[in-house]
Parts: C-alpha cells; structure tokens; sequence
C-alpha cells in the first residue's frame, strides 16, 4: 500500500507520447485569436430570495445568541 502513490507515477513515464510537431497547418498557425465575447450578465436577486435570505440570516444570529448563552463548564 506504501507504493500506491508512486505505481501510477511509474506507468505515465513508461508511456510514449505522440509527435506533435507538424499537427498544426500553416494556415492555423496564421490564423487571428478567436475574438471574446463577455458572458450574459446573470438575473438580479428578486425580493422573494432577498427576504429569504434575510430570514435565514436573522435565524442563524439567532442561533449564535443562543449558543453563547450556554455555560461550556456546566457540559462537561
């Protein structure tokens, strides 16, 4: 199991990778960058997920209150 690490390391550098050089034709090698385009801006948050949320962080501050109100040492 110690080795278990290493045996795939030891397969990929027995393995022979193909030749590379020749692939690409001169035309593509001349060829401009393809041109970006930025991404479609996402959907605002509606009021629903906003007063979701809002609720669920009022429940969690909540939560923390309680939670510092227990004594540790009465736990153990």
């Amino acid at each position: 199991m110690r080795y278990a690490f290493f045996f795939p390391l030891i397969l990929t550098a027995c393995a022979t990778f193909p030749a590379l050089d020749g692939t690409i034709s001169d035309a593509a090698r001349q060829a401009p960058y393809p041109s970006l385009t930025p991404l479609p801006a996402l959907p605002g948050a509606s009021t629903d997920d906003e007063a979701a949320l809002q609720d669920r962080i009022d429940a969690l501050q909540a939560r923390a209150a309680r939670l510092r109100q227990i004594e540790i040492g009465a736990l153990q």
